[in-house]
């Protein structure tokens, strides 16, 4: 079987990059996506140069921290001061109940402005093209339409369609409802996300994940810091899912079953 472990949000904060970089050197990640637009990134890109043959991609950020694009080029995904209105306001908007609304939310000229502005500055910064494309938090039609346009002028994968080919661990049935769940509800609950424990998930369903060609495992990994606290809800659990990529008992698991670690690189080269 082969596994990717996919680390979000890197360069999300002094913590999270820290926390991603501690998974890639001293854990099973294969693949990390570059917030490109957070005032951090150029220091963040410092560790993407110093690790030329590793995966790293982009995660495409429309919903924290300022916009790569000038502010008066996409009114309606930016606040005053040319920062992007969090998620937990965009999925309150009654507007976010309709296909529709939502394209009104996230008008696809902005998106596609941004989400070029944001690719163009990965290569500024890295000085290479990403590894695969990726988006953040929420998605609509015309976020996805604007990251599958940069994917095929870029020749590059997106990681969604790989989700639709693997058997993606994280949606796994977790023990929580899905009010508790920062990634669905937006909301924090401190209590719920040091539940959380997604290593013991994984190894829990490990028989059903081995029986599949291609799994693909991963989350948010990275160590809590004060700056995550004020950017996004899904804060505290990124410490469980750093457990999770580092923890010996999962290099155990993919020693005693041959498991095979790949990235975005791999699965293009074995044309998948």
């Amino acid at each position: 079987m082969k596994l990717l472990v996919q680390a979000d949000d890197y360069g999300f904060t002094k913590g999270v990059t820290y926390g991603i970089i501690e998974g890639i050197d001293n854990g099973i990640i294969t693949c990390s996506g570059l917030f490109a637009n957070m005032e951090i990134a150029p220091w963040a890109a410092q560790f993407i140069k110093e690790r030329k043959d590793f995966c790293f991609g982009i995660d495409f950020n429309l919903v924290a921290g300022p916009s790569v694009s000038a502010k008066e080029d996409i009114p309606h995904l930016v606040d005053e001061n040319g920062r992007f209105i969090r998620s937990s306001a965009r999925v309150r908007d009654p507007r976010w109940q309709s296909p529709q609304g939502q394209a009104e939310l996230f008008p696809y000229n902005e998106v596609y402005k941004e989400t070029r502005a944001q690719y163009d500055r990965f290569v500024e910064l890295t000085g290479r093209k990403p590894g695969y494309l990726q988006g953040h938090s929420i998605s609509t039609d015309t976020i996805i339409k604007a990251i599958k346009q940069v994917a095929q002028e870029e020749n590059l994968p997106c990681a969604m369609d790989y989700f639709d080919k693997a058997f993606v661990t994280f949606m796994l049935p977790d023990d929580e409802d899905d009010e508790y769940n920062a990634s669905v509800s937006k909301t924090f609950n401190a209590e719920a996300q040091l539940k959380k424990n997604p290593l013991r998930k994984f190894l829990k369903h490990k028989d059903e994940i081995l029986q599949h060609d291609l799994a693909i495992a991963g989350g948010h990994p990275g160590y809590v810091d004060a700056d995550l606290l004020s950017l996004t809800s899904l804060s505290l659990e990124r410490c469980r899912d750093l457990e999770f990529v580092t923890s010996p008992l999962m290099k155990e698991f993919i020693k005693e079953n041959n498991v095979e670690l790949v990235d975005y690189y791999d699965l293009a080269k074995m044309g998948m």
